[in-house]
């Protein structure tokens, strides 16, 4: 069980640290906001995806009637997605960094970061709960 919760831990702590060099990088984006020639940076989030991958198969929805699941691809329903293209083009300087989407970025980094101390403090007080009993 000790185990467990190490590697709870570990990967939050990870996901943590991820976060807080985004921010980083994301703060040196819009403090180069009017550099010459400036192509903004982010980082890919590739490793904690892999962290925390099911090795076990993932059940299958099922529904009890037709129409009881939308977008049910037991139906043949298909789910649409998306993708966002460039919007914004670069500027006459040739810097590309637009200050609303780095503004957008910079704020879901710091909801994250929020949410995983939120999970490590349930956690914790998962612990704390037993250790203390009935």
């Amino acid at each position: 069980m000790l185990t467990d919760k190490l590697k709870i831990t570990d990967v939050i702590a990870r996901k943590m640290e991820w976060l807080t060099r985004r921010q980083e990088v994301l703060s040196k984006n819009i403090a180069n906001a009017d550099t010459t020639n400036y192509v903004p940076l982010d980082l890919k989030d590739n490793h904690f995806k892999a962290l925390v991958n099911r090795t076990t198969p993932v059940m299958t929805q099922s529904a009890s009637h037709s129409g009881h699941i939308s977008n049910n691809p037991l139906n043949g329903d298909t789910v649409k997605s998306t993708k966002s293209k460039g919007l914004y083009e670069t500027a006459p300087s040739g810097n590309s960094v637009v200050l609303e989407e780095q503004m957008i970025k910079m704020s879901k980094t710091q909801l994250d970061y929020q949410g995983m101390v939120r999970l490590y403090k349930k956690h914790q007080d998962m612990y704390k709960m037993v250790l203390r009993g009935p």
